[in-house]
């Protein structure tokens, strides 16, 4: 397995070089010539366009057959514009025989993530990701190992990853590719707001003038369905600004997009440099972390937060978390919050960002209603 510093050190032909080996000899093992990209559950726009570019790179550049594979629904809007305008077409992990696969590409996520299933015995051929790799807990089962690894935190996008691959095979992506991989540098790096490299630039820039500028509007502006409106509303009174993080739990919400959305919604209040929401949905406990620009750390802190408590994962502004509810319509949803809010308390009090005490005042405690 190649680990994380040896990568770094790798020439983008390296890169290359050492994808093309590694499934020409999964192939030759298996004979098969069919491989499966997958990622995390119900991708985020870096996740699809990685995926996309990835297909790309694997049949044009490798001469190999490739099927995009999800698991779980796409609910955020921008999200399904994203497929839809861009005539994106997936595969259901879950109806799927993967016998017939030679093994598995992962992009943008990682075998131990809580939020990533890994089917069956289908090897793990290669991992591109830039997300940082979780503490393993030494009571968890050991994720499955790994032929090839192209781990780069720094990098602000994986969509930025996939398409150093493609340029460096000789291969330009197509509008549909550049669409995919642009929304993906797009989302993940906040239009190049910060923490981003040259080559998240050049991914930027070179797909932004090869895709179809009218899609790419549609899918930055997409109407949004009713139920968006309601959830606003009730997120809305619910919130809270403590100093400068804005806190959300909301209960139950219409699907776990919503929390995410929420997020990046009240992160915009000014003086906020955090906001953190959380909602339940079919029995899991959605977090996500969102930062102000010039801020950072989202990961470090959510994991502070979570505790051990369920799978994380993120970089830089951006972070979200999942735990499962033992019962969720009844007390433990409630005790969930409660706990969640008592820690993120005392977390800002510990930080100073209420007062020099050990604990939040008063004031900051309550809370300052934002509707």
């Amino acid at each position: 397995m190649e680990n994380e510093d040896s990568q770094i050190e790798l020439t983008a032909s390296e890169r290359v070089a050492a994808l093309r080996k590694t499934l020409a000899e999964a192939s030759a093992k298996s004979g098969s010539e069919r491989v499966l990209i997958l990622t995390h559950r119900s991708p985020d726009p870096d996740a699809m366009g990685a995926a996309v570019g990835m297909k790309l790179l694997i049949e044009e550049g490798f001469n190999m057959a490739a099927t995009i594979a999800t698991v779980g629904r796409i609910h955020r809007a921008e999200n399904q514009a994203m497929v839809r305008e861009l005539d994106l077409r997936f595969s259901d992990s879950e109806k799927m025989d993967h016998s017939k696969f030679m093994g598995l590409v992962l992009v943008d996520t990682q075998p131990s993530f809580g939020h990533t299933t890994i089917p069956g015995d289908l090897p793990v051929l290669a991992v591109i990701d830039h997300h940082e790799p979780p503490a393993m807990d030494v009571d968890a089962d050991a994720p499955p190992p790994v032929h090839l690894e192209d781990i780069r935190v720094g990098v602000g996008a994986t969509s930025s990853m996939v398409y150093e691959y493609l340029i460096e095979a000789g291969i330009r992506p197509d509008a549909q590719a550049a669409g995919a991989i642009f929304c993906g540098v797009r989302y993940d790096t906040g239009d190049l707001a910060e923490g981003v490299t040259d080559l998240d630039q050049r991914a930027w820039f070179d797909c932004f003038r090869r895709a179809d500028q009218a899609a790419l509007q549609r899918i930055q502006r997409p109407s949004l369905p009713p139920e968006y409106f309601s959830q606003l509303a009730i997120a809305l009174r619910s919130a809270r600004q403590h100093g400068h993080m804005v806190l959300a739990l909301l209960g139950e919400v219409v699907n776990p997009e919503a929390v995410s959305e929420m997020a990046d919604f009240f992160v915009r209040l000014e003086d906020c440099r955090w906001s953190l929401v959380g909602g339940c949905y079919e029995g899991d406990y959605y977090l996500s972390l969102r930062t102000s620009v010039g801020e950072s750390g989202a990961y470090n802190l959510l994991g502070v937060i979570l505790k051990g408590k369920g799978s994380f994962g993120g970089h830089g502004r951006i972070a979200g978390g999942r735990m499962p509810l033992e019962d969720p319509i009844d007390t433990s949803l409630r005790d969930v919050e409660r706990e969640l809010r008592e820690r993120v308390l005392t977390i800002l009090g510990r930080s100073g960002d209420s007062s020099e005490s050990n604990e939040p005042d008063s004031e900051t405690r309550l809370g300052r209603p934002l509707a």
